[in-house]
């Protein structure tokens, strides 16, 4: 796990050196617009696979786990294309491995829910950056309704069942890393409302 993220910190800073000097890479951008509409095929095949196939547990959460280091591509390419990588993004992507890693690998109970609320997401969020606009008004939605139902499961298990039954430490850890993903989530939401409060209030000026 260690390995695997300093290879792709490694060649994200070395995009970044590299757009940064000389400008966006050619093609960078149809390749991201590429790898959004094939990840959200992906996902939503994934999401069957979780909710569909409940006997073929390891095969879903091996491939729910490899999922997120597919999304190192997006981090990749959107910074290869000249775009800029927010806290919420960067963080986001860098540390979801280690959250299927601990909770869905080492230690899976309960694991489907959010994980299925969490490719349904991904299908469309991927859907819309792949070009499907029309998905545009429920992403915010369903981002906020699986961090909220993944944090009040990881809650329930440490409130009502933290004690000889479970091992809390991989509960303890996913709630965390899923209320930072909540709340750095909702300071990008606050923050895209005054940047468009702000081109508002510029156009009725003008």
């Amino acid at each position: 796990m260690i390995l695997q993220t300093i290879c792709f910190i490694t060649t994200w800073l070395f995009i970044d050196h590299h757009v940064t000097r000389h400008g966006p890479i050619p093609g960078a951008r149809t390749l991201n617009k590429a790898h959004s509409c094939v990840y959200s095929a992906l996902s939503a095949i994934l999401l069957g696979l979780i909710t569909l196939s409940p006997d073929d547990d390891e095969t879903a959460r091996t491939l729910y786990h490899l999922s997120k280091f597919w999304e190192y591509i997006d981090i990749l390419t959107v910074r290869a294309g000249g775009g800029s990588i927010d806290l919420h993004f960067g963080f986001h992507h860098l540390t979801t491995p280690y959250l299927t890693f601990f909770r869905v690998l080492r230690d899976s109970e309960g694991w489907r829910t959010f994980a299925a609320l969490n490719t349904a997401h991904h299908a469309l969020m991927y859907a819309y950056f792949g070009g499907a606009g029309f998905v545009r008004p429920v992403l915010d939605l369903t981002a906020c309704v699986q961090l909220v139902i993944g944090i009040a499961a990881e809650g329930y298990v440490l409130w009502f069942r933290g004690t000889n039954e479970v091992r809390v430490q991989p509960h303890v850890f996913s709630a965390a890393l899923l209320t930072s993903y909540f709340f750095l989530w909702a300071r990008e939401m606050r923050t895209r409302r005054v940047a468009r409060g702000q081109v508002d209030s510029k156009a009725k000026d003008s």
